[in-house]
C-alpha cells in the first residue's frame, strides 16, 4: 500500500497569505531592522560576505551578493545548529532544520546560477549537506544506537540510521513540494524587500514557520523504522541514563541511592511510554530496554565491588560486598508506583526522604560496608546545589534530581502537572 504523509490539505496561496501574513511581516521587519543596524557593511548569512558602503535604498536595489561561502554555511550547520550528546532528544528539530535549509539553498542556487556554474554549485550543495547530515546521524547513532544495542536490541544502530535517512528525505520532499505549490511563501517577490531572497536565514525561518503550522502532525514512517517521536524519546532515554547512572562508577553507592536513581529513570520511561506519538513497535521496546539496563547497572556495581575485594592492596576487603538487590528493587518500584499515580510531589517529599532515613539507620546501626560510612554521597544530598555544573554533574543531591526531572518533562512531555518545584 502506498504510504502517505500525515498532513493537512495544503491551503491555496491566498489562504497562506491570510493565515500567516502577520507573523511573516513581523519576522521580515526584524531582519530588515537588523540589516539597517549593520549597514554600511551588511553581512549575509555566510557572515563573511558583505556589501560595502551601501544605503538601505541601494541595498534594496542592488541586492545581496550571489556568491555563497559554502565553508561558512557548513560551519553554521555543524557548529551553530549541530547535534551533540546533550541534544539527542532534539534530533527531530535538527533533521527538520537541515532538510529545510537544504531546500532553501537549492532554490537559491537554481535561481541564481546556470549551466556549468549551476552544476558546480549543486555539487557543492549536496556535499556540504551530506557531510553535515552524516555528522548529525553519526553522533546520534554513536550514543543512542550503541546504548540500545547494549540493552537487548543488537541491530538498532542500522535501524536508526535508516530511520534518520528516511525521515530526512521525506522532510526534504515535504519542503520542496510546498515551495513548488507556494513559490512566494515569504511574500517578497516584486516588492522592495525582494533582496531578502538571498538571505537564507530569513527564507529558512519563514519556510519552517509556515510549514510547521500547516503540517502539525509527524510525517508517517514505515512501520519497521523509528518516527520523529521515537527518535526524540530514544535520545531522551539515553540522556537520562547517562546523566547519573552510566557515568556512576563509585563503590560507595548504597542500595537506597541506586534504587532512587533507577526509580527516577523508571519514571521517565513511564512518561515516555504514555506519549501518543510513539509507534507501537518502539513502545514495545521500552520495557526490555529498561529491564536490561536495570540489571546491567546492578551487575556493573557488583563487579566493581568484586574487583575491590580481590585487590591485594586493599587492607579491608570486607568493606566491599554485593548489593542487596531486593532493596534496590523496592525503591525502584516505590518511585515507579508514584508516577503511575501521577503523584510527583510524593516522590520528592515522601519516597526519597524515606529512603534517606533508611540509609541513615544503617549507618547508625554500624554497617561495615563502605557504602554505609559517613563519607557516602547521601550526606551531601540536601546541599544547596541549584544547577548541574561540570563540577557537580555526578553529585547525588536533592535539587539536582528535582531540576533534572523538570528539565526532562519540559523536553518530552510539556505537562506542567508532572513537574515538581521544591519549596
Amino acid at each position: 500500500m502506498k504510504e502517505k504523509h500525515e498532513q493537512k490539505k495544503t491551503p491555496n496561496h491566498i489562504e497562506v497569505r491570510t493565515m500567516h501574513a502577520p507573523k511573516v511581516q513581523k519576522m521580515k521587519a526584524r531582519y530588515i531592522q537588523d540589516a539597517k543596524e549593520r549597514l554600511p557593511k551588511y553581512f549575509s548569512p555566510e557572515k563573511r560576505m558583505f556589501t560595502e558602503n551601501l544605503s538601505m535604498e541601494e541595498l534594496k536595489k542592488v541586492g545581496l551578493p550571489k556568491e555563497i561561502f559554502w565553508k561558512m554555511v557548513e560551519y553554521n550547520l555543524s557548529a551553530k545548529d549541530g547535534m551533540s550528546a546533550n541534544r539527542l532528544s532534539e534530533i527531530a528539530i535538527y533533521i527538520d532544520f537541515l532538510a529545510s535549509e537544504y531546500v532553501v539553498y537549492a532554490e537559491r542556487v537554481h535561481r541564481d546560477f546556470e549551466g556549468d556554474e549551476l552544476k558546480e554549485q549543486v555539487g557543492i550543495l549536496d556535499e556540504v549537506f551530506k557531510r553535515s547530515f552524516e555528522r548529525m546521524m553519526n553522533i546520534y547513532t554513536q550514543y543512542v544506537g550503541k546504548f540500545l544495542e547494549r540493552n537487548d536490541f543488537p541491530n538498532e544502530s542500522e535501524v536508526i540510521k535508516q530511520s534518520i535517512s528516511e525521515l530526512y528525505l521525506r522532510k526534504i520532499h515535504q519542503y520542496a513540494e510546498f515551495i513548488r505549490l507556494e513559490p512566494d511563501y515569504a511574500m517578497i517577490e516584486d516588492t522592495e524587500d525582494q533582496w531578502l531572497l538571498r538571505d537564507s536565514y530569513f527564507m529558512g525561518d519563514v519556510l519552517r514557520l509556515i510549514v510547521s503550522k500547516l503540517f502539525e502532525q509527524c510525517i508517517m514512517m514505515p512501520a519497521e523504522l523509528y518516527n520523529e517521536a521515537d527518535l526524540c524519546a530514544a535520545g531522551a532515554i539515553f540522556q537520562s541514563a547517562n546523566t547519573w547512572l552510566i557515568t556512576q562508577k563509585a563503590t560507595t553507592v548504597s542500595e537506597e541511592q541506586l534504587g532512587i536513581d533507577l526509580g527516577l529513570l523508571a519514571m521517565k520511561f513511564q512518561v515516555i511510554a504514555e506519549q501518543d506519538e510513539l509507534s507501537p513497535q518502539f513502545r514495545k521496546k521500552l520495557m526490555p530496554i529498561f529491564t536490561s539496563f536495570y540489571h546491567y547497572k546492578i551487575d556493573d556495581i557488583n563487579q566493581r565491588h568484586k574487583e575491590a575485594q580481590e585487590n591485594v592492596y586493599n587492607r579491608e576487603n570486607d568493606l566491599y560486598g554485593e548489593l542487596d538487590e531486593i532493596v534496590v528493587e523496592f525503591w525502584t518500584r516505590e518511585l515507579h508506583n508514584y508516577i503511575l499515580e501521577k503523584d510527583i510531589a510524593g516522590v520528592f517529599i515522601e519516597a526519597i526522604p524515606k529512603a534517606f532515613a533508611t540509609f541513615k539507620q544503617k549507618v547508625e546501626f554500624g554497617s561495615r560496608l563502605e557504602r554505609y560510612q559517613l563519607n557516602n554521597e547521601w550526606y551531601q544530598f540536601y546541599n544547596e546545589s541549584e544547577t548541574v555544573t561540570h563540577r557537580h554533574s555526578n553529585a547525588f543531591t536533592y535539587k539536582l534530581r528535582v531540576n533534572e526531572w523538570n528539565d526532562f518533562i519540559e523536553k518530552v512531555d510539556l505537562n506542567l502537572d508532572l513537574q515538581y518545584y521544591a519549596p
